[in-house]
């Protein structure tokens, strides 16, 4: 093979994941909340210094669910199966109406999406 072919593997196969890996957790440290500034600045000078054990001893010691949106979206979801299992509950004791029940559902559903939907269509009324 020539000598170009192989250089061309090289880049694919090794600098590439390296570059994303390097990329990646130097991201992740920048929009982490959990930490402070002095931590951060001391992972970032280790992955300067060690570019490809840094991101790979960060990332394998970082506990899960530590970023502002793991913790929202982990946060959001429990609460919204819990909130329509006991709904589910309700309708099925009978104490909300197949309308009720449907309603409320779709208002758990597109909760996190209110912001987007104007105040005529939150109170149900029709364009």
């Amino acid at each position: 093979m020539s000598s170009w072919i192989m250089e061309a593997l090289l880049l694919v196969i090794v600098v590439v994941p390296l570059v994303i890996l390097f990329g990646y957790a130097v991201f992740d440290v920048i929009k982490r909340h959990g930490i402070g500034v002095g931590h951060k600045a001391l992972w970032l000078i280790a992955f300067c210094v060690l570019p490809i054990v840094g991101p790979l001893v960060y990332l394998v010691i970082r506990p899960p669910g530590m970023t502002a949106q793991e913790d929202a979206l982990a946060g959001d979801s429990k609460s919204k199966a819990a909130e329509l299992t006991a709904l589910a509950e309700l309708h099925d004791r009978g104490k909300l109406t197949d309308e009720e029940f449907q309603h409320a559902k779709a208002e758990n559903l597109w909760s996190g999406d209110r912001s987007q939907t104007s105040g005529r269509e939150q109170r149900g009324g029709s364009f």
